[in-house]
């Protein structure tokens, strides 16, 4: 299996895929779970909600991360560069399932 990547790596993986691979950029913007599993071998939790947007040149997207405060064990996962946030909340690395190609 791979060594853990940290959120940002994960994303970088996925956006240079999505850059050079036109079907799979289809795929990511149509069903961003079923493209990350394929890609990543990560299978996100049915509570996490993925939202993928293109930026054109007369639009962009900026997203801000969740007010909510940081419990300890949040702030250990943050620390160590393993967060995966969405719509419905943090997930750290070992809470993701990760499926062997």
């Amino acid at each position: 299996m791979e060594g853990t990547k940290s959120h940002s790596e994960l994303r970088t993986d996925l956006i240079d895929r999505a850059i050079g691979d036109d079907s799979f950029r289809s795929h990511l913007v149509d069903d961003p779970k079923s493209a990350i599993k394929e890609a990543l071998g990560i299978e996100l939790p049915e509570s996490v909600a993925i939202h993928v947007h293109e930026d054109t040149e007369t639009s962009a997207h900026f997203v801000l991360p969740p007010m909510a405060s940081l419990s300890e064990d949040d702030l250990e996962v943050v620390a160590g560069g393993h967060l995966v946030t969405g719509d419905a909340g943090m997930y750290s690395s070992s809470q993701m399932v990760r499926h062997n190609h």
